[in-house]
């Protein structure tokens, strides 16, 4: 039987591996998540995790997630679920 291990060394941020490992801004925001969010306006808008502010606001999901990899083709793009009741509770891949 395996013995629980407990790991003391905090885990570092993307943005604080990519500076150890010498990665320009510019390559350092390539890599950051972007999520596409539902708008209570209507429409989609394509976010940055950890910004207010959207890169862009689509009509459609799909021209939303086509922008989003444009933004960023090596990041992790999410895509919010919303439910026919109009609320949001989990997120997908794109």
């Amino acid at each position: 039987m395996a013995r629980p291990v407990r790991i003391t060394t905090p885990v570092p941020t993307l943005d604080e591996f990519g500076r150890k490992l010498g990665l320009s801004k510019a390559r350092r925001r390539s890599l950051a998540l972007i999520l596409i969010e539902r708008r209570p306006q209507g429409g989609y808008a394509v976010t940055r995790r950890g910004t207010e502010k959207a890169i862009e606001v689509f009509p459609t999901q799909r021209e939303a997630v086509e922008r989003a990899r444009e933004a960023s083709p090596n990041g992790t793009i999410l895509v919010e679920r919303v439910r026919t009741n109009g609320t949001s509770d989990k997120w997908r891949r794109a």
